[in-house]
């Protein structure tokens, strides 16, 4: 269980209260549920084949330091969470600072991930966070 927790937490679904202690209580099922509804799994908070296979794909896909691990995905004005908060940590660490770390993509967000891609030809320069830009910071954040 301990691993699954640690897995979670690296692939941007933190356990803030107690992290990866080994007991499998409410704030673990919170996160599995919310890894579930992220990549479309049945969200029934049981770590069952299908969440394990898609989990441990995520990590594989996932190999940025642990320190900034970056959320799959699209992510773009107006969401919010634990993920956009990984993402701003991440802008902030390679010189793109989004001026808040809030778990908000609000305009200064945007702006940050804007600027970002401007740095690169093939990155369609329009603010929102997909799997391109996630593998061009990835670049970044391993040099």
């Amino acid at each position: 269980m301990k691993e699954i927790q640690q897995d979670l937490i690296k692939s941007g679904f933190p356990l803030p209260r107690y992290g990866a202690d080994g007991s499998f209580g409410p704030e673990t099922e919170t996160a599995v549920m919310r890894f579930q509804k992220r990549y479309g799994l049945h969200v029934d908070g049981l770590v069952g084949t299908n969440t394990l296979n898609k989990l441990q794909e995520v990590i594989k896909q996932n190999h940025s330091t642990d320190d900034f691990p970056l959320p799959t995905g699209v992510w773009k004005r107006g969401d919010k969470g634990e993920e956009v908060r990984l993402i701003q940590r991440a802008l902030k660490h390679i010189h793109f600072d989004p001026k808040q770390i809030d778990g908000s993509y609000g305009p200064q967000t945007e702006d940050a991930v804007r600027r970002f891609q401007s740095m690169y030809a093939a990155l369609k320069d329009d603010g929102i966070y997909g799997p391109s830009t996630r593998k061009y910071i990835q670049m970044e954040l391993n040099d």
